[in-house]
């Protein structure tokens, strides 16, 4: 089977160490409007919550990381077993 794929670029990505660290994120929402989604990522705790980032993607970007990150998941299960997507927020 061809790989129609055309080659990665070659790039480094450089990060502070506080962005490197990571958030732990409990809440996302997803928006969009005709030209961009809107990522939220949010760590709320009992009544509080706390907005951590906030993620804009065109549409074609969004449309590769949801595909990207449905390789990586349906990956992931293999591996460890079915994840429990656990209660909605409504």
């Amino acid at each position: 089977m061809e790989n129609n794929r055309p080659p990665k670029p070659a790039f480094s990505i450089k990060a502070e160490d506080e962005v490197a660290k990571g958030r732990f994120a409990n809440v996302a929402q997803v928006g969009s409007t005709h030209d961009a989604f809107v990522l939220d990522y949010a760590f709320v705790q009992g009544q509080n919550g706390w907005l951590l980032s906030r993620v804009l993607l065109s549409p074609s970007h969004a449309k590769r990381f949801h595909a990207v990150l449905g390789e990586t998941i349906a990956r992931h299960e293999e591996r460890f077993g079915a994840i429990d997507p656990g209660p909605t927020l409504q």
